[in-house]
């Protein structure tokens, strides 16, 4: 887990994270808040997000809703969960439709600012950082801006309904599920896997699965993983894998899309005995 970092003081510049994975929009808006005194922390990604905010502790995170790996609502039920970082003020910076977000009550920020143009985007995050510099979390309903201009996004919507419908397909598959990026680090994690591991969700998202598990098993676990990431199809393979002292069968699935391996899956069989499985692994087409 990343080390937490001394949160922001009233003497020195009051430090964000802002996460959007338009590029050209998180660097134009990132070097607007630094103009304006922010230490700005930038992060591509919702995994990048929730590891830099537990990292900063920052006095403010900005977020946009549809991102890879976490989305918005996923890293906000993340830091509310977390028993430092659940009263940081957050502002969902989306194109969703202020009507769609009813449908996303892990999304509990404390201010809404819509996307549209650069220059009105900024002056509403502007807005919504004054917001809740006055009134703290207490004020909702004078933290949304922008949305009296802005249309729904159908197609937004929708591609966010099925990524919660995914998100809760891993955390209710089987005992002990875990969905990896292709780095190896956890995405998403069922409770039968927190389980398993002896952490929390907060605790283990964003943590290399290799790191979790016993030394001697590591070298196995990253060479299977790096295969299973170059692939072009779907492929699986299973080994067994000691946490915590417990050997374990694991199946390993490639998550491909359009050719390229974009994750994996890793299903934990908790309730079966690997000790005599040795250390050997078996890939299957």
């Amino acid at each position: 887990m990343p080390p937490r970092a001394a949160p922001t003081t009233p003497t020195s510049r009051p430090s964000l994270v802002f996460a959007d994975n338009d590029a050209l929009l998180r660097e134009a808006i990132g070097e607007l808040l630094r103009s304006k005194g922010y230490a700005v922390h930038l992060a591509e990604d919702g995994l990048a997000a929730w590891n830099g905010i537990r990292a900063h502790r920052p006095a403010y995170v900005i977020l946009d809703v549809v991102m890879p790996k976490l989305d918005g609502g996923q890293v906000c039920w993340l830091v509310r969960r977390d028993p430092v970082l659940r009263n940081t003020p957050i502002i969902a910076f989306s194109s969703l439709g202020a009507q769609d977000f009813r449908h996303y009550p892990n999304l509990s920020a404390d201010a809404y600012v819509a996307k549209g143009d650069l220059a009105t985007a900024c002056q509403h995050l502007l807005q919504a950082l004054a917001h809740l510099q006055e009134h703290g979390r207490t004020d909702l309903a004078g933290g949304i801006f922008g949305y009296d201009a802005s249309r729904p996004r159908e197609l937004v919507a929708e591609m966010l309904r099925e990524l919660r419908r995914y998100a809760t397909l891993v955390r209710a598959l089987g005992p002990a599920t875990m969905e990896l990026d292709a780095d190896g680090r956890i995405v998403r994690i069922s409770p039968g896997a927190c389980d398993v591991l002896g952490r929390s969700e907060t605790q283990a998202v964003g943590a290399s699965v290799a790191a979790l598990c016993a030394p001697r098993d590591r070298a196995t676990l990253q060479q299977l993983l790096g295969e299973l990431t170059t692939a072009t199809q779907p492929e699986r393979c299973r080994t067994v894998v000691r946490f915590a002292d417990q050997a374990i069968p694991v199946h390993l699935c490639a998550l491909v899309d359009e050719g390229r391996c974009t994750g994996v899956l890793l299903i934990l069989d908790a309730a079966a005995d690997g000790s005599r499985g040795g250390r050997t692994s078996q890939r299957v087409g």
